[in-house]
């Protein structure tokens, strides 16, 4: 490698590993490993993984517990820039429990710190700033220099996510004081980007572009990668707000901030990136460009924010929390005893021996009293934070479906409306021909128009342009219906008619089926409940999934409509491709729809995954694998209701929806 390209961090590990070459299996070589997991957090996060296990290991086996903690906080954090957030939470907890254990300040500050960088990448920024002042109240006392440099910057990104930007810019500022005269160059230049993210957030953009400079200047010789995405993601922000002024350069500084992320191994600026490139491109518009990025996000915020994930983290949360609650209800009790002890001291000295057993008797009723009521409150605490890991399990699930749906309804409807302006030109023009092939028949009535021109071929050409203004209006009314569907709904349940909701998207299916497949006929069959009365839910998501229900219904048939009709196919007797729908309520507290197709059906492992995201088995270009995970989304997470299927292969498939109402 030139001489050029190498930073001051490879030369720290490569003195590192040199030593580690040498070092016997004793409590130096558990530091080393320590301090290697450290060094490569940035830029490889495995590689952290792999040296902060190999650190606990020994330390276990020597039985160095200031060793084993410290790995335990290195592990935690290449845990976390890998984007295993649950696995970073434990092993932090299980490091700051250790650092307790020992009273040691520094490790206890750095475990409170780290746990609080873990709950401000998850955007959770109360108990994130929590975590950082009590690194700093350990920082100042124990005077760590080092330590408070750090998190003075990270309070200060605290302030900024809960948008309180003038206490923001006021441990920014701090912070990149301290980190200046350490120096702290990791430190340095993340600060720097967060202060250009401030300025930016106070309309200063020629401060947040100077901030975004420094630390990019500063971060890029070193490879500092995750201050790289920051600042290069700020800079596209800026120029986006410039309106076409700035759109390529948006996007060229959005694309740096991707290469930076991925190059760094850091998921969370690769996902931020994603969502800029895919909305940018998406407003251009570019689908297919916008539809790439997209995909990137959705796989990089589910590796990161997964319905799995997500409730380990907040059963982690709850656990520390019940746990800190039982500390203190210790320290308590501990007190109270120890009151109880001088006071029987002191009854010693003054009262009669039957006196004071008396009196102890009735000190032991009162503290039996007092610890039941103490459990009562507590098992009421743990009854309550069950109950809000529930709520807050049910809200994720809400917000990451309203966020899948309001990306795939930007891009629709980005499509949507660059497909209105040319089909308005179609209509528009047909109808003047048609006015003008009116006047010319009107004008040649009667004369000798037909020697250059047949009347048969002007009256077919007049049936044409009517047809094409037609279809076009038909067209027309199609892409309202996208715009319609694509606009981000209130998600406001109301009690709704779902008769008439599965007619009228039937009805819509079918018909733009036809509109692409001019030859395509299929029989309907319509199995209502006249009793179902209304069921409260969202209109516009449930018309989402039935609509793409009866498009795949049709889709099936006709694929094994043309199947049928090659020669050596033909079935006796004769297919006919028919889809029934049904509504009924099984109880008085569900309703129950099911869409039915004498398709082509599906095999056993096709029906395991068919409601995967990204799983289809259309042909390329014909489906995106993304209609049935959303309407999976909606009925389940959504709506709280059940969404089955039943198949057998080259005979039939139904889809069952069961809702609560």
């Amino acid at each position: 490698m030139p001489e050029a390209v190498i930073t001051q961090a490879d030369r720290r590990i490569d003195s590192l590993r040199h030593q580690l070459a040498t070092a016997p299996p004793d409590t130096t070589r558990v530091l080393l490993l320590a301090q290697l997991a450290y060094e490569h957090t940035q830029t490889d996060p495995l590689a952290t993984i792999t040296y902060g296990k190999q650190a606990l290991q020994l330390a276990r086996q020597l039985g160095f517990r200031r060793g084993g903690c410290w790995a335990l906080v290195r592990l935690g954090s290449g845990f976390r820039e890998a984007g295993n957030y649950p696995a970073a939470l434990q092993v932090g907890l299980q490091g700051l429990r250790e650092a307790e254990a020992l009273r040691d300040p520094e490790l206890i500050g750095r475990a409170y710190n780290a746990l609080g960088y873990q709950y401000w990448e998850q955007g959770n920024s109360r108990p994130a700033l929590a975590y950082f002042l009590r690194a700093k109240a350990v920082a100042e006392k124990s005077n760590n220099r080092k330590l408070l440099t750090r998190v003075m910057g990270n309070i200060g990104n605290a302030y900024q996510q809960l948008n309180r930007l003038d206490s923001a810019l006021l441990y920014l500022r701090q912070g990149y004081a301290l980190d200046l005269s350490l120096p702290d160059l990791t430190s340095e230049v993340g600060d720097a980007a967060m202060l250009g993210n401030v300025y930016a957030a106070l309309g200063q953009p020629a401060l947040a572009q100077s901030y975004y400079r420094r630390s990019i200047r500063r971060a890029r010789p070193q490879r500092i990668t995750f201050a790289l995405c920051r600042a290069y993601l700020g800079q596209a922000r800026l120029f986006q707000r410039q309106g076409r002024a700035g759109a390529d350069s948006a996007l060229y500084y959005a694309e740096q901030a991707l290469r930076a992320g991925q190059q760094g191994h850091y998921p969370k600026g690769v996902l931020e990136a994603s969502q800029f490139l895919a909305a940018a491109w998406a407003a251009r518009p570019d689908s297919a460009t916008a539809f790439r990025y997209l995909t990137l996000a959705s796989a990089t915020r589910d590796s990161l924010f997964s319905l799995t994930k997500i409730a380990q983290l907040q059963a982690l949360d709850v656990s520390e929390r019940l746990r800190q609650q039982e500390l203190a209800d210790d320290m308590e009790l501990a007190v109270e005893a120890q009151r109880r002890q001088w006071l029987v001291v002191a009854l010693l000295s003054v009262l009669p021996v039957v006196l004071l057993l008396w009196r102890n008797i009735r000190l032991k009723q009162r503290a039996n009293r007092q610890l039941s009521l103490r459990n009562q409150q507590i098992a009421a605490q743990r009854d309550e934070l069950s109950n809000a890991l529930a709520q807050l399990k049910t809200v994720q699930e809400q917000l990451v479906q309203r966020e899948r749906m309001a990306l795939l309804g930007e891009l629709t409807a980005g499509i949507a409306h660059e497909l209105q302006n040319p089909l308005n030109f179609v209509k528009n023009f047909a109808e003047v021909s048609t006015e003008l092939l009116e006047e010319l028949l009107e004008e040649h009535h009667g004369s000798e128009i037909g020697v250059a021109v047949e009347p048969d071929t002007l009256a077919g050409l007049r049936q044409n342009l009517q047809k094409i203004s037609q279809h076009g209006q038909r067209a027309s009314s199609i892409i309202k219906d996208m715009l319609e569907h694509s606009r981000a709904g209130s998600g406001r349940r109301t009690p709704t008619d779902l008769n008439a909701l599965v007619e009228e998207s039937l009805t819509l299916a079918y018909q733009s089926f036809c509109t692409t497949d001019k030859a395509f006929s299929a029989t309907l069959h319509q199995d209502l409940d006249p009793n179902l009365g209304l069921v409260t839910v969202v209109r516009q998501d449930v018309g989402r999934v039935l609509l793409n229900l009866f498009a795949n219904a049709f889709y099936a048939v006709r694929q094994r409509q043309q199947h049928a009709a090659t020669p050596g196919h033909r079935p006796h007797p004769p297919y006919r491709p028919t889809v029934t729908v049904r509504t009924r309520r099984p109880t008085s507290q569900t309703v129950e729809i099911r869409v039915r197709d004498n398709g082509t059906g599906m095999p056993e492992k096709v029906q395991a995954k068919v409601f995967q995201p990204f799983f289809t088995t259309k042909p390329p270009g014909e489906g995106t694998g993304l209609g049935l995970s959303l309407s999976f989304d909606i009925v389940v997470q959504s709506h709280g209701g059940t969404f089955a299927v039943e198949s057998r292969e080259g005979e039939f498939t139904e889809f069952t929806i069961s809702l609560p109402g």
